[in-house]
């Protein structure tokens, strides 16, 4: 299992998932934090470094992409060992972090199930649009096994954000349905969420079973 998780939402649910799908008999090899793993950018600030600073000053830089290459190379061999891999996610402008895109990238060959959490979740049609968008970064060869997605509780920074919108346009509808929205969000992950997200990976599983 891979995840990551900006506001703890994501990893509220994937706890909850691996302890689901282990009572049912899955056993996982590893959960990699890609939050801690963003290897690319990391390797990419590294070799820029080497590049633009000389002396000691560029040979830390070039052991720093080394040093993000290695975290790659590992988590690369972690994921290459699974049978079925469940990669979670939070919406990141509709899609996911580029963390999460560039791991879905190396997932070469690999059955894949996503599961996510957003801020804004009465609508499933919206839950399946963000999960069309992250699955098209696995590759091609990758099986794409199912995904489930459900809301996330927001920041109080947030809420300020919206609710400055309400002071400068008392009027502002958009403002309030944001508003109502982060209220309501609080209260996720729920229990049913993780259930329901949990009941969409084992029918995955027991698809590719039979």
């Amino acid at each position: 299992m891979a995840v990551s998780s900006k506001s703890g939402n994501t990893k509220l649910v994937a706890d909850a998932l691996q302890r689901e799908l282990s009572y049912a008999g899955v056993r996982f090899a590893t959960f990699i934090d890609l939050d801690d793993a963003d290897a690319e950018s990391a390797q990419s600030e590294g070799v820029k470094g080497a590049e633009n600073v000389e002396g000691a000053e560029g040979d830390e830089a070039v052991e720093n992409g080394q040093s993000a290459n290695a975290a790659a190379s590992t988590i690369a061999t972690q994921a290459s060992e699974a049978d079925v891999v469940f990669v979670g996610f939070w919406c990141d402008k509709g899609s996911c972090s580029p963390a999460v895109q560039y791991f879905l990238q190396g997932l070469v060959g690999k059955r894949v199930f996503l599961f996510g959490t957003c801020g804004f979740g009465e609508s499933d049609e919206y839950f399946a649009q963000i999960l069309e968008r992250v699955r098209a970064y696995l590759p091609v060869d990758a099986q794409y096994i199912g995904g489930a997605m459900c809301q996330g509780k927001m920041g109080m920074g947030v809420k300020r954000r919206y609710e400055g919108m309400l002071e400068k346009d008392p009027e502002n509808a958009q403002a309030r349905m944001l508003i109502d929205n982060w209220n309501k969000a609080q209260i996720h992950p729920s229990e049913d969420d993780v259930s329901r997200i949990a009941a969409a990976a084992k029918e995955a599983l027991e698809g590719i079973a039979e």
